[in-house]
């Protein structure tokens, strides 16, 4: 039989240092510094989402949902403390599209100072006419190219995961699980809006699967006094597993929506690293809605 009775918890020992994304510019520079006593460390690095697409406000059968916005790029590394100096340089974004997150070696913004890098997630397109939001494109994997102080310590380096699409005049597409080891999940497309007298096509839900239990969306109008459901907002699903996800699609509007049907569905918000969820179509006349944002990027650094 095994014994494992003496092998000691490293968790008392452990210093554990967490870094979320809060500033979109490069003015939020965080530092980490080594801490004394420790000889090894592993540093996990998330790219922020992309946020949700807009659906359309327009006529029957003409007014698509948004698309989901896609989750951020991971990579992690293990290397010993003293390959490293004693103070990192972390820039971490806020969701939306165009901004990559770095561990620097000096605060100054170029590849030859960079210890690790991650992609963004694009953000899902917007709904024109009767053409759905596209899915998010995917975060690039990372490569050496742009992290070469760090690229010999890398364990792992992942794509991140699209968004899914908007619906034309049905409900937007639903989004599974990863299962490359990516930590985080795109976001999912809003509804679109049917012909006069029919119920609205439901947002893009996130589909569980094991130990995940599915994840909401926004119901379409189901009568035309009815307003549609907004997406619902990405979470962590299982405590205490380093796993999250995306938000998922708003619902469009009943296809004879009147008064208090007459309301534009949101997109939810994704979380850590996640994609946003697509706003749902609806029919003229309705109040706009928002599309959900994506979720920023993370760092985790621990030391033993």
């Amino acid at each position: 039989m095994l014994d494992i009775s003496h092998i000691p918890s490293m968790y008392p020992n452990a210093d554990v240092q967490v870094f979320v994304g809060t500033d979109a510019g490069n003015n939020g520079c965080k530092t980490w510094v080594k801490p004394r006593g420790k000889t090894m460390g592993h540093l996990l690095l998330i790219g922020h989402g992309g946020n949700g697409g807009n659906g359309v406000i327009g006529a029957n059968s003409t007014a698509a949902g948004g698309g989901g916005g896609a989750s951020g790029s991971q990579v992690s590394l293990k290397f010993p403390l003293n390959v490293i100096p004693d103070w990192l340089y972390l820039v971490l974004h806020t969701g939306g599209a165009g901004q990559w997150s770095y561990v620097l070696t000096d605060p100054t913004l170029t590849a030859m100072n960079a210890f690790a890098y991650v992609t963004n997630g694009g953000n899902g397109g917007n709904g024109a006419g009767a053409t759905a939001g596209a899915a998010g494109t995917a975060g690039a994997i990372s490569n050496a190219s742009n992290m070469p102080l760090g690229w010999q310590w890398v364990v792992q380096a992942i794509a991140g995961q699209a968004g899914t699409a908007g619906g034309t005049t049905t409900g937007g597409v639903n989004n599974n699980l990863p299962t490359t080891g990516l930590l985080v999940t795109g976001g999912c497309g809003g509804g679109g809006l049917s012909a006069a007298g029919t119920g609205g096509g439901n947002g893009g839900a996130q589909l569980g699967a094991g130990v995940f239990v599915g994840q909401g969306l926004g119901l379409g109008g189901s009568a035309a006094t009815t307003p549609p459901g907004n997406g619902v907002a990405g979470y962590q699903p299982v405590a205490g597993l380093l796993y999250y996800t995306g938000g998922t699609g708003g619902g469009a509007t009943h296809g004879s929506a009147t008064g208090a049907g007459l309301v534009q569905s949101s997109g939810g918000n994704g979380a850590i690293g996640c994609g946003g969820g697509g706003s749902g179509g609806a029919l003229t006349g309705s109040t706009a809605g928002v599309a959900g944002l994506g979720g920023p990027a993370c760092c985790i650094i621990t030391c033993w």
